[in-house]
């Protein structure tokens, strides 16, 4: 009987543990969950640009020597920029661009920092999560003004139209390019172009 009642307290406890949880567990819906990721690999934008390039009278191509090179985007739904993926100039391979994110709405800079990439391929950079929302329209801008004597190494990897201006807006999963401005230290091109700057959604 003593046995019985025992093994009766056990069950009672084995069965009050499993069904006690936090108050606020870590699920993909929570900010405290631990399972997101920062996935470089067929970003939304990466999508995006590869669509664009698709279509008639676009190209890919490395051009246009300007310091900034920037485009207007917002987001269909909320999301957080968790890395950014970009691709160096050769000759200037080891100086870091400066990259900035304003959101436009609230006239707010919501990122800037230096960072070096590779001058080879594609690279990322994680950044402290920007979290974004919906409806802002916001800027991100690739500085590069160290560039030393030659201004052409201020060139950059774009997709462009050979008889006039990108069509906008370019959408792909919850990224839509709005417009595009490529300027400073050369003539400003408006629309002209959407730069390869990789925003990394988490």
């Amino acid at each position: 009987m003593k046995t019985q009642i025992t093994k009766l307290t056990l069950l009672a406890l084995a069965i009050a543990v499993s069904s006690c949880s936090p108050n606020n567990p870590a699920t993909p819906n929570n900010p405290l969950s631990t399972s997101a990721t920062c996935n470089t690999v067929g970003t939304d934008f990466q999508n995006l640009y590869a669509a664009t390039v698709a279509q008639p009278g676009n190209s890919n191509v490395v051009t246009y020597d300007s310091e900034i090179h920037s485009y207007d985007f917002q987001v269909t739904a909320p999301k957080k920029i968790c890395s950014l993926g970009y691709q160096s100039q050769p000759a200037i391979a080891g100086t870091p661009y400066l990259f900035e994110i304003f959101d436009n709405t609230t006239s707010t800079m919501v990122y800037s920092g230096s960072m070096v990439f590779s001058s080879l391929t594609t690279s990322f950079v994680s950044i402290t999560p920007v979290v974004l929302t919906v409806g802002d329209r916001y800027t991100i801008r690739r500085i590069q003004t160290m560039w030393g004597t030659n201004i052409g190494n201020t060139i950059g990897r774009l997709v462009r139209n050979s008889t006039g201006n990108v069509t906008f807006p370019q959408i792909s999963g919850s990224l839509m390019i709005t417009g595009s401005k490529l300027y400073q230290n050369a003539g400003t091109q408006l629309n002209w172009a959407i730069p390869y700057i990789d925003i990394v959604f988490q």
